[in-house]
């Protein structure tokens, strides 16, 4: 797996929806952001971890287009 360095506005987590996980609870922060590497590589986008919203591979890193998080 490919160590994520996440970046996002301050409060950004406050409004992030809960996702349930494998397990049938929330998803951690690893998972998420697992989750968006393996689908942005796949396809060249994905939703946020952070937001919800639309994330696009630019490059090297991931951006969304709502929130401004990247995973780089």
């Amino acid at each position: 797996m490919t160590a994520a360095a996440l970046a996002a506005p301050a409060g950004a987590f406050a409004e992030a929806a809960p996702s349930a996980s494998q397990g049938g609870g929330r998803m951690t922060l690893e998972e998420r952001l697992d989750r968006a590497w393996r689908v942005l590589r796949a396809g060249g986008a994905a939703e946020c971890p952070v937001c919800g919203g639309d994330m696009a591979l630019r490059g090297a890193a991931g951006e969304c287009g709502g929130c401004g998080t990247r995973l780089t």
